[in-house]
């Protein structure tokens, strides 16, 4: 009689196993964003430095469902100096979203103004302006390769794990090395906080069709 409940507890204990384990191809990554307001001024602009705080902080999400993924973005709320000037910072002109097809290779930002919505095709950097590099960094349990990019704003150094099925990450960044969980440049910084694995609809991380 013993062992037959020894038997029936542990097929009991192996049925459970196998219902709670995590569907890790769906689910949402969270983000905290850090931009350097100094370093990103422009040449006319210098004047108003002693004006403006060092940096600004914001937040993105991003989507997956497999190969496809979408970004999220929150603005950065109006910042009110010791000065009294009131600074208003736009990511993305007018930007509420990014969308990336790993399928078919294409990205897309939706941006609305005046009540409009409008989506645009985005380009990828060019192969020959991605470099692997030797170190890595582990964020969020995964261990991720150091991945630099030269792009129209500098160089970025990306960390990067194969071990999600998607292809990049927030700030616009991409590379066919795998999910990007942390961005480093001279303007910017990003770092992933949180994943949940949870469903998410296809049409969530699709493109709408405007």
């Amino acid at each position: 009689m013993k062992g037959t409940h020894l038997i029936l507890l542990i097929a009991f204990l192996l049925t459970g196993f196998a219902v709670t384990a995590q569907d890790k191809t769906q689910g949402v990554i969270h983000y905290d964003l850090t931009m350097f307001l100094h370093a990103s001024l422009k040449p006319d602009q210098l004047k108003y430095k002693d004006m403006i705080p060092e940096t600004a902080s914001s937040q993105e999400a991003l989507y997956f469902n497999g190969k496809k993924c979408k970004i999220s973005r929150r603005q950065p709320e109006e910042l009110h100096t010791e000065e009294g000037a009131n600074v208003k910072i736009q990511m993305g002109e007018n930007e509420v979203a990014f969308y990336e097809d790993g399928t078919t290779g294409k990205a897309w930002a939706l941006t609305e103004a005046g009540g409009k919505k409008a989506l645009a095709e985005k380009e990828h950097p060019e192969a020959a302006k991605i470099r692997t590099g030797n170190n890595t960094r582990t964020i969020l349990g995964f261990v991720c390769k150091e991945v630099t990019v030269q792009s129209k704003t500098g160089q970025l150094t990306l960390w990067v794990t194969p071990e999600l099925p998607f292809r990049g990450g927030p700030l616009h960044t991409w590379t066919p090395e795998g999910a990007v969980l942390g961005v480093e440049s001279k303007k910017f910084k990003a770092i992933a906080t949180a994943i949940n694995y949870e469903p998410v609809k296809e049409d969530v991380v699709t493109a709408p069709s405007l």
